[in-house]
């Protein structure tokens, strides 16, 4: 059986040097991404990573992938 758990209501967003605010509890990190390549299109094929920090707060960040064309 498999159970759902809750996603933490305390997260921050990153890609570079930026934060982003976290929307709210009710997206995902996939739908967060998604909005924000809106914004940062070389966001395409993003990497997700998460870290928690000492205070419990969900660091998630955003950093892309390097491709090569061809």
């Amino acid at each position: 059986m498999t159970t759902l758990t809750d996603p933490p209501t305390n997260r921050i967003f990153k890609y570079g040097n930026k934060t982003i605010p976290a929307p709210g509890p009710e997206y995902s990190n996939e739908q967060v991404l998604a909005f924000c390549r809106a914004y940062f299109p070389e966001l395409g094929q993003a990497k997700i990573e998460e870290k928690t920090l000492e205070n419990g707060t969900l660091e998630v960040t955003f950093s892309k992938q390097v491709t090569t064309k061809g």
